[in-house]
């Protein structure tokens, strides 16, 4: 079971730690792009955090 409701509730919190925008959940279109299957990004789009096996992975040196 993949619960990740935990992920939308902490959602409005998190942000990115490069810029400190806040987080939002890729499109289905971005992780396509980017070659991912789930993920976060900033709200203009300029860093992206992979999400691996429901675990967002803010750490700089991933951001694409």
């Amino acid at each position: 079971m993949n619960d990740h409701t935990w992920l939308e509730d902490f959602l409005p919190l998190m942000r990115c730690p490069d810029t400190h925008q806040p987080l939002r959940r890729a499109t289905a279109e971005e992780c396509a792009k980017w070659g991912v299957s789930a993920a976060l990004t900033t709200q203009d789009g300029s860093q992206q955090f992979p999400i691996d096996a429901g675990i967002p992975i803010l750490l700089p040196s991933i951001a694409r």
